[in-house]
């Protein structure tokens, strides 16, 4: 999938939407293929893409290998259930809903995993927007 620069905008407009009301940060990451488990890439993205340092341990990154039709989600310690596979369920029904992956289903699918996020881990952002809100390809 390629991301035009509007479509970029777009996704980082949902990210910034859908980080508010909760301490939780969003990084969501976008390639062709994955080589083996997506939620052991998605691991080791987290680390190389700095989303380990948050303050309150909140970040989370949303691993999406188009061509593979393989997703992840990785999370901090400060994201309550987060280590739970069910935890991230409404975010990969969000991206099943259509067969296509288009801009729309991925906005869906942060949309949820904000959602699930100010469940996870509630309160105000004491620290602000503490990772970029852009898609890394």
């Amino acid at each position: 999938m390629k991301l035009a620069a509007g479509d970029r905008a777009r996704l980082a407009r949902a990210i910034g939407d859908a980080e508010a009301g909760h301490r939780g940060e969003i990084v969501v990451h976008i390639e062709p293929r994955v080589f083996g488990d997506p939620l052991k890439r998605a691991a080791k993205l987290y680390a190389a893409k700095g989303v380990d340092r948050t303050q309150d341990k909140t970040g989370t990154l949303l691993y999406i290998a188009t061509e593979s039709k393989a997703a992840a989600v990785w999370a901090g310690a400060g994201v309550k259930h987060g280590d739970l596979p069910a935890t991230w369920r409404p975010v990969f029904d969000a991206l099943k809903a259509s067969p296509v992956l288009t801009i729309d289903v991925l906005c869906a699918a942060i949309a949820a995993l904000g959602a699930v996020l100010g469940q996870c881990c509630p309160g105000a952002d004491r620290h602000g927007n503490e990772l970029d809100d852009g898609v890394s390809a």
